[in-house]
């Protein structure tokens, strides 16, 4: 009698891997490819930055450049009569020798004491400049009678001033007791001076990279500063960005915002305590907008 023979069934490994099933790990190449595109995107960042703000630099100090080599730019003085100068100075100098001499007897302007000191001012003597002149240098006494008043005086003789001197209170008298005014160095303004100011060309060129740099700055680091991480594995630049922001934002809106609004004119009319509400006000506003500014960031995972 023959045997029975059953078959036997090969059961699969337990070790084999289906071909449809998943991958259980990333692969190590797969893992490289994606650090690198990561770090990538990191580098590529900040050489955008790094350039901004090196065309930035490289602008200002060429405006500044500019600025210290500009030359200052002067007005022509205008031209000026060398006789007209001659006597003005002239002028100026008799003016201070009768102040100095003469003013004390004949007073200011020539008008005398009557019946003391005789008047110089429409004296017809004074149109003779060698009679006055006498008169100075060897002084004078008697009677002499000017605008039908009589003075029986002395006067004594002032050798001792030079000739141009003299010849300067002559003229001094006869011009009606007028001179000009004492030269004065006028400040005129010559445009910048070198160094101290930059052309105006130089300043829109300063203002325009300021803008393009800060406009390629937050174009690249906006999508850093607004975007959700975990809060367990956030990047140090993010965190360091975000936090700089955060500082600024509450600085300017609490300090500098009510400071500027403090010397505005409108603010500046109001009594101590209105100035008080007004600094108060905006400062307890700017804290409020930067407390829910950061409520609203923290909820969306973006802080």
């Amino acid at each position: 009698m023959r045997r029975a023979t059953t078959g036997r069934t090969t059961l699969p490994a337990l070790n084999a891997v289906s071909p449809t099933s998943p991958p259980t790990s990333q692969t190590p190449g797969a893992a490289s490819a994606t650090r690198t595109t990561i770090g990538g995107r990191s580098a590529a960042s900040l050489v955008v930055v790094m350039v901004a703000l090196v065309a930035l630099l490289f602008t200002a100090m060429s405006a500044s450049v500019a600025g210290a080599t500009a030359e200052p730019e002067t007005e022509e003085e205008p031209a000026v009569d060398p006789a007209q100068e001659a006597l003005d100075n002239q002028l100026r100098e008799g003016a201070a020798v009768y102040t100095q001499v003469c003013a004390s007897c004949h007073q200011a302007g020539g008008a005398g004491i009557e019946g003391q000191f005789p008047p110089l001012r429409d004296n017809p003597n004074v149109d003779d400049a060698d009679y006055v002149a006498d008169v100075i240098v060897n002084g004078r006494q008697g009677e002499i009678v000017v605008a039908g008043v009589t003075y029986d005086g002395v006067m004594p003789s002032f050798s001792t001033l030079g000739d141009d001197e003299i010849e300067a209170v002559i003229v001094y008298i006869q011009n009606d007791f007028t001179a000009p005014a004492a030269a004065i160095a006028a400040f005129e303004e010559s445009g910048p001076v070198a160094g101290t100011e930059l052309p105006e060309l130089a300043n829109l060129t300063t203002a325009l990279a300021f803008l393009v740099a800060i406009g390629a700055i937050g174009l690249v680091l906006a999508p850093r500063l607004t975007s959700a991480n975990s809060r367990l594995a956030t990047p140090w630049l993010d965190a360091w960005l975000k936090t700089a922001v955060i500082v600024a934002g509450v600085v300017f809106l609490t300090v500098v915002v009510p400071d500027w609004a403090l010397k505005t004119s409108a603010v500046g009319e109001l009594s101590r305590f209105g100035q008080d509400v007004v600094g108060s006000g905006l400062w307890a506003l700017g804290l409020g907008i930067m407390l829910g500014g950061l409520w609203y960031a923290h909820r969306e995972n973006r802080i």
